[in-house]
């Protein structure tokens, strides 16, 4: 009897003791790290509790004012601060360009992503997009040494660059996801000398994939895609084509195979600013027996066929490259 009495007596202790002492998850704000457009605006605010005595610790690049709502000014990074019972809570803000693209529009620059994810992990669905994407060595191609991964299938030291873009802009998202020492691995230069194997399925390719889908990541990739466009384009306009749906269907090809058969197939082509002329002296590959891992071979004739159709669905017929 009497240690049922003392049993009841504890029980009613914890019980009180939980009500007087609740456990509750630390506090933080709604974001903690984050991305807003030059003239964009985000509200951040804490998950519990009031937020006073806002600021950010550079406001050129991003403004706050009392009630949270943070304000892009340039483009750059900082932070965003404010109190909550005394304690420092902090959002890691980027700020961006609407424009993204030197060369296209924001429209156009859609187009592009929506191309090139269907293409490289979509299953050539249009819009389709798989952020998550991971191949191991040699899992594409033979010549394949390094690990390839994300949206728009990134290999080696672009994977590695990737990788160190999201840590360096989103740090909290990187870290919370890095359980295989990725951080490390990324302070070294991923060449086919020096490959990076990680095969599928591994503790370090589940965080990779973890790291580069997630928003941060996502928008990491993105952002990533378009630069490379940018970069493709520089290169295809010095080649003297100047139509777009032209441009970006060797920017493709450009992303399949490298600057090199790009220049091959431009070079023997007879109007270089005619999608149609630019597609059958790609498909040139085709006769070339010694070689079927050309870009224009009928491994890839699907995929580049997707990406005529969609060029001429999507993309103006008289479109030209800006700048």
């Amino acid at each position: 009897m009497k240690g049922s009495a003392f049993a009841l007596s504890l029980m009613t202790l914890i019980l009180l003791l939980m009500f007087i002492h609740p456990v509750s998850a630390a506090v933080t704000l709604n974001k903690i790290q984050t991305s807003v457009y030059v003239g964009g605006s985000v509200v951040l605010k804490p998950t519990s509790g009031k937020a006073t005595k806002w600021k950010s610790s550079n406001t050129s690049i991003a403004t706050v004012n009392s009630s949270g709502k943070v304000v892009g000014r340039r483009k750059g990074t900082c932070t965003i601060m404010c109190k909550v019972s005394g304690k420092t809570l902090s959002c890691t803000m980027n700020v961006r360009l609407k424009n993204t693209s030197a060369y296209v529009t924001n429209a156009q620059a859609k187009v592009w992503l929506n191309i090139l994810g269907a293409v490289e992990s979509g299953g050539q669905v249009y819009g389709r997009r798989d952020y998550a994407a991971f191949a191991g060595p040699g899992a594409n191609a033979p010549s394949e040494y390094s690990s390839t991964a994300g949206a728009y299938q990134e290999y080696g030291e672009n994977l590695r660059q990737l990788l160190i873009a999201i840590k360096t802009q989103y740090p909290y998202s990187f870290i919370g996801r890095d359980k295989a020492g990725i951080a490390s691995d990324i302070k070294y230069v991923w060449s086919d000398s020096r490959p990076y194997r990680v095969n599928m399925g591994s503790s370090k390719a589940v965080s990779i994939q973890n790291i580069i889908s997630s928003n941060a990541g996502a928008f990491v990739q993105d952002l990533r895609a378009i630069e490379l466009l940018d970069s493709y384009l520089k290169d295809i306009r010095a080649m003297g084509i100047t139509n777009l749906r032209c441009g970006m269907f060797m920017a493709e090809c450009y992303h399949l195979g490298g600057l090199g058969p790009v220049k091959r197939v431009v070079s023997r082509c007879k109007n270089k600013n005619n999608l149609d002329s630019l597609k059958a002296s790609l498909y040139r590959d085709q006769y070339d027996r010694s070689n079927n891992l050309q870009i224009g071979d009928s491994m890839y004739q699907s995929r580049h066929e997707a990406v005529y159709k969609w060029l001429k669905t999507y993309i103006p017929k008289n479109a030209r490259i800006r700048g």
